[in-house]
């Protein structure tokens, strides 16, 4: 994974966030059954946009789960991956599994 071509200086953990970040955006926007029966259900007028507020507000606990599991996983970077981070804006191909992993540890503990 490739950012743009400047890296930003901010800190390691905060670089993989960003790195990622997209991804993870596009992994909790998509509409599972939760969202898919809060669209059905919303049919009536009103219903509508408390549909539209309870799935933006799952998608948000879903990223701040992300977020929680990036800065664990780049926390497990190592002195040689850290270095190659700053140079190109890669993460290991380790990296967004052990974010996954971490991500379905924290939603079973809710």
């Amino acid at each position: 994974m490739t950012t743009s071509r400047s890296i930003p200086n901010v800190t390691d953990e905060r670089l993989c966030w960003l790195i990622v970040r997209d991804e993870l955006r596009r992994r909790t926007g998509r509409l599972r059954f939760f969202g898919w029966a809060t669209v059905l259900f919303s049919g009536r007028p009103g219903n509508a946009a408390f549909g539209g507020d309870l799935r933006r507000e799952h998608a948000s606990d879903k990223m701040t789960d992300y977020a929680v599991a990036v800065d664990a996983a780049a926390q497990a970077l190592s002195a040689t991956e850290r270095t190659h981070l700053r140079a190109t804006a890669e993460l290991p191909d380790w990296f967004l599994p052990d974010v996954e992993r971490r991500y379905r540890q924290l939603r079973k503990r809710r």
